[in-house]
């Protein structure tokens, strides 16, 4: 029986480059991930010879396409598209003489990530914000969310588009993904929801489809709250909103979290109370694994986990990194209820 392998197929400015890297390739990794950080690729290759160092040696700003191969683990070779990468970084080192060459999905031509800037948007909503700066950096604008906040006022003070919309995601409880590209803004909660792609035991048997080589995991009160009360007092219209949400299987900790922000109803505020608790709570139970895979698992997809005693239940994988000995991944647990 031919061993399982997993390697990747790998395009340089639209020229296959897979059997020129082989003699040099000592390890590649790609990194997927759910919210706030860049997708990126990274290609570590051996040059004894030099000729990566000279007359090979890559240009910045080339664009690298990626697609992950998995070799005898089912009678079909498995392919996975992960998309377009820029070429960002070249690092090399010696003796002996190594290269790593480092590629970002987002392209360094945008400003999305290297400029501060400061704007403001009235009476819009975060699709609209959003929109604009995909539009403003040459990307492509994928909106998942059902819901789209609209607010008097977004305000962008001396920040990076990256981090100002990073910031308003947050607030809203959503997701900032940027791969392939584009950016993509998604509802963790919606995410969550999904049937699990997977179970994942904690004792593999090797006729699973994911098999665990490491773990580790943890569960803290730190930082989390029972509930969360919304009040606001509208001095104009001396109208208060008071309201509060305590989430099923709330945590056993006795704070409730205040938040004291602009509301117009008591639905508005149970909105907002959710996604601010959701915000504080998240990372309560965070679990992460080192796997092989027949399955390739994204960022975003959602997994069971069993054997693991009372870390045992529903997750959802925040980071996924793929190299061609294994995949490490990140995952915490799923909220219910909000």
């Amino acid at each position: 029986m031919n061993s399982r392998r997993t390697y990747l197929d790998i395009t340089y400015n639209k020229h296959n480059i897979t059997e020129d890297l082989s003699e040099n390739l000592i390890d590649w990794t790609f990194t997927d991930n759910l919210s706030g950080q860049i997708d990126d690729i990274s290609l570590t290759l051996e040059d004894t010879e030099h000729k990566w160092l000279g007359d090979w040696f890559p240009t910045k700003g080339s664009l690298l396409e990626g697609i992950i191969c998995k070799e005898n683990w089912k009678e079909q070779v498995i392919k996975t598209k992960i998309g377009k990468f820029e070429l960002d970084e070249i690092d090399a080192s010696g003796e002996p003489s190594e290269v790593v060459i480092k590629a970002l999905s987002v392209p360094e031509s945008s400003s999305i990530r290297g400029e501060e800037k400061s704007k403001a948007w009235e009476k819009t909503t975060l699709k609209v914000v959003a929109g604009d700066i995909a539009s403003q950096n040459g990307l492509k604008l994928y909106f998942e969310a059902n819901d789209n906040p609209k607010k008097d006022r977004y305000e962008q003070l001396s920040e990076t588009d990256l981090a100002f919309l990073h910031r308003l995601c947050n607030d809203e409880g959503l997701c900032l993904k940027l791969s392939n590209q584009a950016i993509v803004i998604l509802d963790e909660a919606d995410y969550e929801n999904k049937d699990p792609v997977a179970t994942i035991n904690r004792r593999s048997k090797e006729s699973d489809e994911i098999q665990v080589k490491h773990w580790s995991a943890r569960t803290t009160l730190s930082g989390t709250y029972k509930a969360c009360r919304v009040q606001y007092s509208d001095s104009s219209k001396k109208k208060t909103i008071k309201t509060t949400f305590t989430p099923p299987k709330a945590p056993k900790v006795g704070r409730t979290l205040v938040v004291k922000e602009q509301v117009k109803s008591v639905a508005e505020g149970q909105r907002l109370a959710k996604k601010r608790l959701r915000e504080k709570n998240k990372n309560a139970t965070l679990v992460n694994l080192v796997v092989t895979s027949t399955k390739h698992l994204d960022a975003g997809v959602t997994v069971t986990l069993k054997e693991f005693g009372k870390f045992d239940g529903k997750y959802i994988i925040t980071q996924s990194i793929n190299s061609q000995n294994s995949v490490q991944l990140a995952l915490r647990r799923c909220l219910e209820g909000y």
